[in-house]
């Protein structure tokens, strides 16, 4: 009966070859049609989206939580960071100053700009922020320097300047205390770093420990448009050219661009050029393969027109049942490029094996579709089957990918069995005389015969390695940072983490919502009490204490220092700058004090060197610019600051307060201590915050939580597809105990996948994890055809090493690693360790299916003679 049936599939199946034969004309021309239209559908019809946070089901708690966070406060989505930084306060203030004026008019792609350092509430209250004993000694500071700035601030040139300290260092020669060190240290290196400013702000700080990097952050709050392929592009664009126009970003200020926009858009340009370059590579090399595999440029250049037309219409799909890809799913045309291209090899080669064998009155192309038809069909079934087990997960990015690939696999065999037997039977493959036999050498079958004679020695082997890296599989970790998968090299991505390092700038910080101020009050002292918590803040921070009491030191402070001048400087010229510097160094050469000579002898060899090279006014216009260029700024600011009046919880700004407290919600800001980049320190400090409140979100409890649901995920789809494949070997597989040989040898395969990543030390992350369960179906497809030939072959005495399927295993294997492999080169890390792991997963397949496969079959063969 089961003869019967099966002769009567393969009468259908040859009467399908002939439709095709018989009508290859329309079928080539109408999937030419079909190509076209799919090309502008595709071009009006598919989008890319950059939302990572849209990856993962909108029903996980932490996902409840973040999209309720999102939704009270909007402002902290869809931003742009600017970074303005440089060795001195003064200048960063006074750059972000003047990029904030210009910014701050463009309706068209900035809804919010936020700079709270200009805004009034804070400058005016900028001494009430400051401790009561900090403000003291700035008073008194202040008190003692009030009559030198007041001879600055009266010509506020290189005259006034050096005036001011010959006065002061008279002021010092009198015995009076005077603090001149700062000064000295501050204009002995604008002398000697033309990069340098002199930090007046600095200088009138009471704070006198110095920082390698001053930072002001400006945030925009972005607006998409329709016409972006790459959201964000636009509005990067406009600041940079803002910056560029203004000369902000120089030798003595960097400004960088940073924040979940400008990370989206570098990473999403990353993964666009990554897939653009990986597609050109791949069809190139498997061009390259198919040429020296099939030995016949009829045969490949079918093959790739098959692969082609089969990947326009897969992204027409796409464009038809999703719409919008995201980060992970642009790359099934790579994905495809690789998978489909194995139905057309397997049965381009059968048809080269049969035409070869057989004679002309023959028709190889109808022989080798019935031979190899239910191989292909199981197999497009079986890598299907790989990419839709990850649809019933949560990991929703790569359920997109698993629809997209695993229907494309479907679309792929529908091709091979029509496009291509249409394409091949235009013009018939004329086998060249001995040129199968000619592929014979003498290497190939003495390797060809090792695993008929040592099949039991090879499995004991495999047995050695396997338990060897089973016992490491414990080591396998799980990147849970979503930074590592971008390209390091992004500007976005170095700044985010330089900012990451720095506990009092990071923005992985932690929120906690309460709805009412009790809570807020209560939970405080016991979050500020975890050890991995350095800081907590909340609305009511804003607000300066002890007001009254500093009220009255900034009020003793007005008293002696007045309305200080702002009026433009006196012009002089180069004559009276070089008779003030001489005069100076005329001062300098009879002072002496242990505790400065050091930076007075310093000072006057720089005046000297000075004077001795006959400065001209350019120079010296440009010593004055280092010295005072940052001097108008502080004492804006000092003005402003001195006017402060009394405030309350009302008077912080609308812009500032909704940041804070929602119609529902009071945000509680938690920051960490240590460094987020090490994954262990997020673990260690989200660990910790959990056990407080389960109800706490921010960046560092999203990346741990993606992480445990994609895990879950992989588990889930590795699970779905080992039972599906396994159920459908088991009921489609002729003989049942190849189904176990299969699915062992294939599993085997995946052991080694594991062990050559701790080897090589890659760990498992967002984007390369999806190869798991796909590598399974790829090792099932091999096997199949391995283990499918081996049954036809046995009593013939055939060597299934020297058969069209072993052939087309080997020549699909390498085609599927070099165009997914070169993703491996990519500059997106994420996608390059999703290329890397595929090579070694199918590497390590193509060992199993090649090796490890038929040396069971052949041991499972001898067994049976020997019980007969």
């Amino acid at each position: 009966m089961n003869d019967n049936h099966s002769s009567y599939f393969d009468h259908k199946i040859i009467s399908l070859v002939k439709f095709v034969e018989h009508y290859r004309i329309a079928i080539i021309f109408g999937y030419f049609v079909l190509t076209v239209l799919s090309i502008f559908y595709i071009k009006d019809n598919l989008g890319v989206s950059t939302d990572t946070t849209d990856m993962l089901s909108e029903d996980l708690a932490w996902r409840k939580l973040d999209i309720e966070y999102e939704k009270e406060f909007p402002q902290f989505t869809d931003n742009l960071l600017i970074v303005i930084e440089s060795d001195t306060p003064d200048q960063s203030t006074d750059t972000a100053i003047k990029l904030h004026s210009a910014l701050k008019n463009n309706p068209l792609l900035i809804s919010d700009i936020y700079y709270p350092n200009q805004l009034p509430y804070f400058r005016q209250s900028a001494f009430l922020f400051l401790d009561t004993i900090e403000l003291q000694d700035l008073a008194d500071q202040l008190a003692t320097i009030q009559p030198f700035l007041g001879t600055l601030l009266a010509d506020k040139n290189l005259r006034g300047l050096f005036a001011m300290l010959s006065d002061a260092i008279e002021f010092k020669q009198d015995g009076e205390e005077i603090d001149l060190k700062p000064l000295l240290l501050e204009i002995n290196r604008a002398f000697e770093d033309e990069k340098y400013n002199v930090s007046w702000q600095r200088l009138m700080s009471t704070d006198k420990e110095s920082k390698s990097i001053y930072r002001e952050f400006i945030v925009l709050r972005t607006l998409e448009s329709d016409k972006e392929f790459l959201p964000g592009e636009d509005v990067i664009r406009h600041v940079s050219a803002t910056i560029n126009s203004l000369d902000l970003d120089n030798d003595r200020v960097k400004i960088r661009i940073t924040g979940g926009t400008a990370l989206s858009y570098e990473e999403l340009k990353s993964v666009s050029n990554a897939n653009i370059q990986a597609i050109f590579i791949s069809f190139i090399l498997v061009a390259l393969i198919l040429l020296i595999g099939l030995g016949s440029v009829w045969l490949v250049t079918a093959s790739i027109i098959t692969l082609f037309f089969g990947l326009i219409a897969t992204t027409a799909f796409a464009a038809l049942t999703v719409g919008e890809l995201n980060l992970i799913s642009v790359a099934f045309a790579v994905l495809y490029i690789g998978l489909g291209i194995d139905f057309t090899i397997h049965l381009a080669l059968r048809y080269r094996e049969q035409a070869i064998s057989t004679d002309k009155d023959t028709n190889a192309l109808q022989l080798a579709i019935s031979l190899i038809f239910r191989s292909l069909i199981l197999c497009a079934i079986t890598t299907a089957i790989g990419f839709y087990s990850f649809i019933p997960t949560d990991y929703q990015g790569v359920a997109e990918l698993g629809w997209i690939a695993g229907s494309g696999m479907f679309i792929s065999i529908l091709f091979t069995l029509s496009l291509l037997p249409a394409l091949l039977s235009l013009k018939p493959y004329q086998p060249r005389n001995n040129s199968y036999n000619n592929t014979q050498n003498t290497l190939l079958i003495t390797l060809s015969t090792l695993p008929y004679k040592y099949s039991k020695q090879i499995l004991l082997f495999t047995l050695i390695i396997l338990i060897g890296f089973m016992t490491q599989l414990h080591k396998v970790n799980f990147d849970v940072n979503t930074l590592n998968l971008q390209d390091p090299e992004n500007e976005s991505v170095q700044t985010y983490r330089d900012l990451i390092k720095d506990s009092d700038t990071s923005p992985w910080s932690s929120i906690l919502l309460k709805q009412n101020r009790n809570d807020v009050i209560a939970a405080i002292p016991e979050l500020e009490q975890l050890d991995l918590v350095d800081e907590v803040i909340w609305f009511e921070d804003l607000l300066p204490a002890d007001q009254d009491e500093k009220l009255f030191i900034i009020d003793e402070m007005n008293l002696f220092m007045g309305v200080l001048s702002t009026e433009e400087s006196h012009d002089i010229n180069n004559e009276n700058r070089i008779n003030t510097l001489k005069k100076l160094k005329s001062q300098l050469d009879t002072f002496s004090d242990p505790e400065l000579n050091a930076e007075t002898d310093k000072l006057n060899t720089n005046i000297s060197t000075l004077l001795n090279n006959n400065p001209d006014e350019t120079r010296l216009l440009a010593l004055e610019k280092r010295m005072l260029s940052n001097l108008d700024g502080r004492i804006h600011a000092l003005n402003e600051a001195l006017n402060a009046e009394s405030v309350e919880l009302n008077d912080i700004p609308l812009e500032v307060r909704e940041r804070w407290i929602s119609p529902k919600h009071f945000k509680i800001e938690i920051i960490p201590k240590e460094d987020l980049n090490d994954n262990e320190a997020m673990k260690r400090f989200v660990t910790q915050l959990q056990s407080y409140d389960q109800s706490v979100i921010g960046s560092p409890i999203i990346n741990i939580e993606a992480g445990g649901a994609v895990i879950t995920a992989f588990k889930t789809a590795f699970s779905y597809a080992l039972i599906a494949i396994a159920l459908l070997l088991i009921f489609l597989v002729k003989h049942k105990v190849d189904a176990v040989i299969i699915l062992v040898s294939v599993l085997v395969g995946a052991v080694f996948t594991f062990g050559f990543m701790l080897i090589f030390n890659i760990p498992l992350n967002f984007a390369n994890i999806i190869g798991l369960p796909l590598l399974l179906g790829i090792g099932v497809d091999s096997g199949i055809h391995i283990s499918d030939r081996f049954r036809q072959e046995q009593g013939s005495n055939k060597n299934i090493f020297m058969t069209s399927s072993s052939r087309g295993v080997i020549v699909s294997s390498l085609t599927t690693i070099c165009s997914i492999g070169n993703l491996a080169f990519s500059s997106h890390t994420g996608t390059a360790s999703m290329g890397l792991l595929l090579t070694l997963g199918l590497a390590s397949m193509m060992i199993s299916t090649m090796m490890i496969l038929p040396a069971f079959l052949i041991w499972q063969n001898s067994l049976k003679k020997t019980a007969l």
